[in-house]
């Protein structure tokens, strides 16, 4: 694999290797010869296949894998390396297929299975990949089974692994920023942003959530895989059948000089074939009699009857009242504030206040990040969306801003005017417990808002 496949995927912690079926691919199936094909054509294009995914020129790396394949087809390491072709390429279901073929054929490798795994989730088949990995827990890395189960849905089962895997001696900074990037698919983006900065420069952690935060906003599973892994999901029919390992079954012929019985002309005689006479076993040896013990009779002859234990006596039972359920008056109460209402009013008193005083040309205080997107435009859509569905959210004042991650401009969208990082997080945990992403930043007054939007007054609902 390229290096910038390789700087693609430490973002979700999965470095994988290209196939190379030497030790590690399992031992491979034993074809006859005539089912070899041609052996020294498939090694030429499998290493030809290999250096142009080292290159970065995956289309190419299909045909040869392809050629490979035809040339030998039932080679485990040509099949696994073809199905990482496909994988590279974006094609899911011929990724499928070609590395379940190649476990077919002896292929249990972990970057194997890792990688038949991603292209499970990519298709939607979450429950098939968990159990996968969970089959193959003993030969997959804990870290790269912590983060698969991650991306097949499995939140808490993967921050379990990763967590145990975390605390291990020989535990390092990939298995780190597994668990950072599982507790941020999860939601905990506090918990992701303090463990992932363990390991990362200040500037490299703000790029590093930034990027996580556009997977964990990805909803396709086919898109969330192909940006982990650095391509496109392209439109795909399938391997070509006539590579299908359906079409190279082993057989093996008998031995031709294998004696062969005839049966004999002339029949048997009857006696020689008729079976020996049942023999009876002796009932006066094997049944024995059992003699029971007579019941004891008292002097008139009467057998006494065993005295059982008498029940005690029941409790007293105690009855319930049975006065009619009778409602509080609707006048009781009316002073009291319920606890959602409760929350809301704090809301609207502490935090309320101070972020009306933001002020959008000289941005000071703290903010809520809700995303970063690729024009300012969709910043604003995303936000009209967003207070719409939310009238706390709405009571906030919005700002977007440009910045620049790796030569690429991102626009954040941010709630702005918090005036301490406590405000910040307090409001961020709210929105988080109903399904919005988001992390706190400070804002140090040199940003350039581009475009901002006022608070819309907090309406609390009557009783």
């Amino acid at each position: 694999m390229n290096r910038k496949m390789l700087m693609n995927l430490a973002v979700s912690g999965f470095v994988l290797s290209v196939a190379t079926g030497c030790s590690g691919m399992g031992a491979m199936a034993d074809a006859p010869s005539r089912a070899a094909g041609k052996p020294a054509v498939a090694a030429k294009s499998a290493d030809q296949a290999r250096a142009a995914l080292e290159a970065g020129k995956v289309s190419k790396a299909v045909g040869l894998a392809e050629a490979a394949v035809a040339a030998s087809p039932r080679d485990a390491s040509y099949r696994a390396l073809l199905g990482q072709a496909y994988l590279y390429d974006g094609r899911f279901a011929s990724a499928t297929a070609a590395l379940t073929e190649a476990m077919e054929l002896g292929a249990t490798d972990s970057n194997t299975i890792i990688a038949l795994t991603l292209a499970q989730i990519a298709q939607g088949k979450s429950a098939d990949a968990i159990a996968l990995l969970q089959a193959h827990r003993d030969t997959v890395p804990a870290s790269d089974i912590g983060l698969a189960l991650a991306l097949a849905g499995d939140s808490e089962g993967a921050i379990y692994v990763l967590t145990d895997a975390a605390r291990a001696p020989e535990a390092n900074a990939r298995t780190r920023q597994n668990l950072a990037l599982a507790f941020a698919l999860s939601g905990r983006w506090a918990q992701a942003q303090i463990l992932a900065s363990q390991d990362l420069s200040p500037a490299k952690l703000e790029a590093r959530m930034m990027e996580w935060s556009k997977l964990a906003e990805t909803p396709n599973a086919q898109l969330r895989v192909a940006s982990l892994i650095g391509t496109k999901a392209q439109q795909d029919a399938g391997m070509p059948v006539r590579l299908a390992l359906s079409n190279f079954g082993e057989t093996q012929m008998a031995a031709a000089d294998a004696p062969v019985e005839l049966a004999s002309a002339d029949p048997a005689p009857v006696a020689a074939y008729a079976p020996p006479p049942p023999v009876l076993a002796d009932a006066g040896n094997t049944i024995r009699s059992i003699e029971l013990p007579m019941p004891e009779r008292t002097a008139d002859g009467v057998v006494p009857v065993t005295e059982l234990p008498q029940p005690k006596a029941a409790g007293e039972v105690i009855l319930a009242d049975a006065a009619p359920y009778r409602a509080a008056p609707r006048g009781e109460g009316e002073g009291r504030i319920r606890p959602a209402q409760q929350q809301a009013l704090e809301l609207a008193t502490v935090l309320i206040p101070k972020a009306i005083a933001f002020n959008a040309k000289k941005p000071t205080g703290w903010a809520v990040q809700l995303g970063a997107f690729d024009s300012l435009g969709i910043a604003k859509e995303k936000w009209g969306g967003l207070k719409k569905r939310s009238a706390m959210l709405a009571s906030f004042p919005a700002s977007s801003h440009a910045a620049t991650v790796k030569g690429r401009t991102f626009y954040r969208l941010t709630v702005n005017g918090l005036a301490t990082r406590a405000d910040a997080t307090s409001l961020c945990n709210e929105l988080k417990a109903h399904g919005q992403t988001c992390f706190i930043r400070a804002m140090g007054g040199s940003e350039s808002i581009q475009w901002a939007s006022k608070a819309s007054p907090l309406q609390l609902a009557s009783r």
